[in-house]
């Protein structure tokens, strides 16, 4: 007697306590990997996404199934969900779906493609989405960039040149710095010491400047902020204290040290 196997999906499901939730959450994870790749910050998102569903499960393993955009998966979940998130009970999904969409602050063009399948998919209308998409973000939902057409190209060597010319302002910014710095009595860089230690934690080497010394703590100490993870629970709030203290004290030890001041 031959013997039923079932996909990690559909395992997931028969073992749900709410298969929508469960197709919903899927296919938000699907949206957020469709940026190219599931950051830390779409991981939590959609974790405290799925801490409001009933799906009864660990979120993690519909996580991982969607990042690896399994299209088996995907369309079982596209299946599950229109049955019954048709017409104005899609709301609420495609709101959630637009804000893991713009995470990152823009919308990559195949995103913009999945958005739109998964509006059709629950039946709402193309303008009434635009205006959904408004709502959330606060900005006019565009077309998809189309790369058959010249000016797609003539954007994205424009917008190639400005990141260049902006990176060489900021070498050349920083070779200034460091100039300076080398030419100070007695500051010399760390080499094998504990301020050599506090700039790995902020992802700098021993030629960092004052100023870059304070652009990685500002934008570290906003990414590991507990705040930022309360939704998620206290072991997540908890692991992101340690890193924040970690991080603040790297930072605090620097600021006292005579070679940066």
């Amino acid at each position: 007697m031959a013997t039923t196997r079932f996909s990690p999906f559909e395992l997931l499901l028969l073992k749900s306590r709410n298969q929508t939730d469960t197709a919903a959450l899927l296919l938000l994870t699907w949206v957020a990997a469709s940026k190219g790749s599931l950051s830390e910050t779409d991981r939590h998102r959609i974790a405290a996404m799925s801490a409001s569903m009933r799906h009864g499960h660990d979120c993690q393993a519909i996580i991982d199934i969607g990042a690896r955009q399994d299209l088996d998966a995907i369309q079982l979940a596209a299946e599950v969900l229109q049955k019954d998130r048709w017409g104005a009970q899609a709301s609420p999904f495609l709101r959630q779906a637009i804000e893991v969409a713009v995470t990152e602050g823009t919308l990559a063009a195949a995103t913009n493609h999945i958005l739109r399948f998964l509006a059709d998919l629950l039946g709402t209308a193309p303008q009434q989405f635009a205006q959904l998409y408004r709502e959330v973000t606060g900005k006019p939902f565009e077309g998809p960039d189309d790369p058959s057409r010249e000016t797609y190209w003539q954007a994205r060597e424009h917008a190639r040149q400005q990141q260049r010319s902006q990176s060489e302002q900021r070498q050349r910014h920083s070779q200034q710095e460091r100039s300076h710095g080398s030419s100070r009595q007695g500051h010399e860089r760390p080499h094998g010491d504990k301020a050599l230690r506090a700039l790995d934690i902020l992802g700098l080497d021993a030629t960092a400047t004052r100023s870059e010394i304070k652009k990685a703590y500002r934008r570290l100490a906003q990414s590991h902020h507990p705040d930022r993870f309360f939704a998620l629970g206290e072991r997540d709030v908890a692991s992101a204290s340690m890193r924040f203290q970690k991080i603040q004290k790297a930072y605090e030890y620097l600021m006292q040290d005579a070679r940066f001041i």
